[in-house]
């Protein structure tokens, strides 16, 4: 079927980039200058080529029409090798906001569903001693913002407004229905998708029709507006719940990129029930980057009076990634990687990121050494002059000045990450451009991440001196780890009782 999506995405990506562990101290006050603005886009379960930039970055045919999300790309620094801590969406965002691996408060599985009543869970959340990059920056004089996900715990001590946000609208689960004012009217809520949004703690009826995704850039727009002329700088925290199910574009958006589609079922309406996964999938990514695009208008020109001499762009650092792999069942393509969310290969846990920032960040550049969503909280702190609290652990590093100047922050430490699978773990650990992998007690194998990043050529025969170092490291690393604190399912609690978890003196030994 003829669609306009590739020839979209062809014409507006031609040529993009030719022109283009739990127990590290951590640094205090830092000494700075400009205190900048910081935009924080967190989508979630987007597939590694479902971006055009990072399509083009590596050669792949991609169908996706994000040219908004593209050119913030080329005018800045794309982050060829981008981590997140977790293949899943709670964890990873527990990493990412606390500055540690989730596995060492317990928070290495997702919070359940709060409509599930499993009331000795649903009171759980981030840990109240986890200061948050939020609170520091809030305590370092910035409006602070979160608008989207949350899934980081519902009740009070867990809420974002208890947790360094000023501001929240949004959802507090694990995801929600995207068009909200349907949602409203169904009762009993028999799941979080179908709760309410909320701002600031209140429940919050939507417009009749309104689309979720409009809504959260909606939100984030009124935001650096309101900012702007104020005398302090601001944190926006803005994690999108799309491209994440259920898979639900909006009609106007379907028809555009798909003009020639014809619907199986037009009794019904032209909605999205009426199209494919993938249309759903790359629609709603089209509406992410019309929201990218309206947020760096309102930067460009705060008051909307076409004079751009307000603008506060050159003073605003906007950092992109996902939260996890895409899911491939759902659409998503990770392509050339291996694998998809919920696993530790390449697929689950590298994501698409770049940094943007006009009067800092080098334009139409590539930095081809690891980054992780850990290095944030502390890198984000040094550059808002923020205090970090004394007692606090922090497992990322500050990777300003390396960034800056094309060096590996991590050179010659090992990285790891896991997740609890079953009666098992899925692992991977990786060192310099060698990555090891192991499933389930099955055997290691070790992939070269400067060949192959697919991860398809086993080469642990030529490199077993440094994966019994690594395996060594990662049992020492999971030393630091708390079983986890909830589970996301009965089943869950049942199975990991039953084969005796976690089990890491198996998973962390050669065989």
């Amino acid at each position: 079927m003829k669609t306009k999506t590739a020839s979209i995405a062809s014409a507006l990506l031609i040529g993009l980039i030719a022109s283009l562990p739990c127990l590290t101290a951590v640094a205090r006050t830092p000494a700075t200058t400009d205190k900048p603005n910081i935009v924080l886009i967190f989508c979630d379960d987007l597939g590694y080529a479902d971006v055009g930039f990072n399509a083009d970055l590596f050669g792949v045919k991609t169908d996706v029409v994000t040219p908004n999300i593209d050119a913030l790309a080329r005018g800045g620094t794309i982050c060829k090798q981008a981590y997140v801590t977790h293949p899943f969406c709670g964890p990873s965002r527990m990493g990412l906001l606390s500055g540690r691996m989730q596995h060492c408060f317990g928070g290495q599985k997702n919070l359940p569903d709060v409509a599930k009543h499993l009331e000795d869970y649903n009171s759980k959340g981030i840990p109240e001693s986890e200061t948050m990059i939020s609170t520091v920056l809030q305590d370092a004089g910035y409006a602070t913002s979160c608008v989207g996900k949350w899934h980081l715990g519902s009740s009070k001590p867990f809420h974002p407004n208890t947790r360094g946000f000023d501001q929240f609208f949004g959802f507090v689960g694990g995801g929600h229905q995207y068009f909200p004012s349907v949602t409203d009217n169904v009762e009993p809520k028999i799941n979080d998708y179908q709760y309410f949004l909320e701002r600031n703690g209140k429940d919050y009826l939507s417009p009749e029709g309104a689309y979720l995704t409009d809504m959260f850039s909606d939100e984030a727009v009124r935001i650096v507006s309101t900012n702007a002329d104020a005398k302090k700088p601001f944190f926006l925290y803005l994690a999108y719940n799309a491209p994440h199910s259920p898979l639900q574009a909006k009609t106007e958006d379907l028809k555009f990129l798909y003009p020639e589609h014809q619907p199986k079922n037009p009794g019904n309406g032209v909605d999205y029930r009426d199209y494919e996964t993938r249309q759903n999938y790359v629609a709603m990514m089209y509406a992410v980057d019309r929201g990218v695009g309206q947020i760096v208008s309102a930067l460009e020109d705060p008051n909307g009076d076409s004079d751009k001499t307000d603008s506060i762009m050159d003073n605003t650092l906007i950092v992109f990634l996902s939260d996890n792999g895409g899911k491939i069942a759902q659409g998503a393509s990770n392509a050339p990687l291996q694998d998809d969310k919920g696993s530790t290969h390449e697929g689950g846990i590298r994501v698409p990121m770049f940094m943007h920032w006009p009067a800092k960040v080098p334009a139409a550049s590539v930095f081809d050494y690891p980054v992780l969503a850990l290095d944030l909280y502390p890198t984000l702190a040094q550059l808002a002059g923020a205090t970090v609290p004394s007692d606090k652990i922090l497992d990322g590093k500050d990777i300003w000045q390396n960034f800056l100047a094309g060096k590996d922050s991590h050179e010659n430490e090992t990285m790891y990450w896991l997740r609890h699978h079953g009666g098992g773990n899925e692992v991977s650990l990786r060192r310099g451009n060698l990555k090891a992998y192991r499933k389930n007690f099955a055997v290691w194998k070790v992939f070269d991440m400067s060949t192959d990043i697919g991860e398809l050529d086993n080469v642990a025969s030529s490199h077993k001196a440094v994966l019994s170092s690594m395996i060594d490291d990662g049992l020492e690393w999971s030393k630091t780890h708390r079983d986890p604190q909830w589970h996301d399912t009965e089943n869950g609690l049942n199975s990991w009782i039953e084969n005796k978890m976690p089990r890491y003196d198996e998973t962390f030994k050669m065989r």
